[in-house]
């Protein structure tokens, strides 16, 4: 008998001991509800780049060229705004390249030029330009689109994400990434003082020097954390004082090929070309509610018909497949949600609230509000 029980104890631990297996499904089968954010008739295209604590409010907020919406979380109704002149004392010499929102009201823009202001209670609480000649051996540099460029790693500290990819390169017969590339996070505060600079290559062949998108990376800085990855790979890296301190490489159900993107036309005139198997990673983001992270990664591209010669009728006539990768506190995948967006509807926005995760609906009903599917991540962790 005392065996037999022995046995029972060692049968419930193995039982009680093994993971669950990852989910994968269909994104539409675990929506737990939608939500919509209201949108003026001088509103198109409305990038969210986070959540902030805006005056005691959780607020969403869009940028575009300086100007700065706030929304609530909750009813999606616009809640404040604020813009960046472009002249006079409030305004960034050289213009605005990239700016970002974070907790208190704290807003930073910058630009390639260095020149940088932070301003706090909407008001300039500094302005100083940040030393560029570390970088004037890379012929040229720009910032990663989606709100990748900036974040804020502690209350008086930054960091700033470059992309060194030349599109004018290719015209030009030279290179457009250059391989040995390595300070793609630079790190300084808020008196305009580096700090540190990251210096680690990409994870690239020659296949890649003229890929547009393999120099893009892809970056979540959440409780103090900094994370990063590249467009064309499956590791991800922890940054810390600009030096890497973890590595990994997350796991997929599906199987992910990432292939360059090839420029096809001359130097007078072209464009760059994406497998339509090809993956590659968009976005990270943190989910406030479960404390677990996301990745956004395409598949799947369905070009349209290359004999449609009008522009505005191939404009959003392509069908892209996407899948939400979900995983937990120590990036442990728990599932893997497949989202399609058909022609004549786009993926846009993707961000979390206190609320759950939101991710845009491929189709909009309305012209008035922007409409959104919430996902419950909790029913994904242990």
């Amino acid at each position: 008998m005392k065996h037999l029980f022995s046995l029972l104890l060692v049968f419930t631990f193995f039982a009680c001991s093994k993971e669950k297996e990852p989910i994968q499904g269909k994104l539409e089968d675990f929506v737990l509800g939608e939500m919509s954010f209201e949108r003026d008739s001088e509103t198109g295209f409305m990038g969210f780049l986070g959540v902030v604590d805006y005056y005691s409010n959780e607020a969403v907020y869009t940028e575009s060229n300086g100007h700065f919406k706030y929304y609530n979380s909750r009813s999606g109704r616009k809640i404040g705004s604020f813009e960046i002149p472009a002249e006079g004392p409030m305004s960034l010499k050289g213009r605005v390249h990239i700016s970002k929102t974070f907790d208190e009201n704290n807003l930073v823009a910058t630009n390639t030029l260095g020149y940088t202001n932070i301003y706090k209670a909407d008001t300039v609480f500094s302005s100083f330009q940040l030393d560029m000649k570390d970088f004037e051996s890379n012929t040229f540099f720009s910032f990663p689109l989606s709100g990748n460029a900036l974040h804020q790693v502690n209350s008086d500290q930054f960091e700033i994400t470059y992309n060194p990819f030349d599109f004018m390169a290719q015209r030009m017969g030279k290179v457009g990434f250059d391989l040995d590339f390595s300070a793609w996070i630079v790190k300084f505060d808020e008196q305009g003082n580096w700090l540190c600079k990251t210096d680690f290559k990409a994870p690239y062949d020659e296949s890649y020097a003229n890929s547009s998108q393999a120099s893009a990376m892809v970056r979540m800085v959440e409780n103090g954390k900094s994370w990063g990855m590249f467009s064309y790979s499956d590791s991800l890296y922890q940054i810390k004082d600009c030096e890497i301190v973890k590595r990994m490489k997350l796991q997929s159900l599906s199987p992910l090929s990432y292939f360059p993107d090839k420029y096809e036309g001359d130097k007078n005139k072209g464009s760059w070309k994406r497998p339509e198997n090809g993956a590659i990673n968009y976005h990270l983001v943190h989910d406030q509610a479960t404390d677990m992270n996301v990745r956004l990664t395409l598949i799947k591209e369905r070009r349209p018909d290359p004999d449609i010669r009008d522009p505005h009728k191939r404009m959003y006539s392509d069908e892209r497949t996407y899948l939400l990768l979900i995983y937990d506190a120590e990036w442990k995948l728990r599932a893997e949600l497949e989202v399609v967006y058909p022609p004549g509807t786009r993926f846009e926005n993707i961000f979390s609230t206190s609320e759950g995760l939101f991710i845009n609906k491929p189709e909009q009903e309305s012209e008035d509000e922007y409409e959104f599917y919430k996902i419950d991540l909790s029913r994904f962790a242990d």
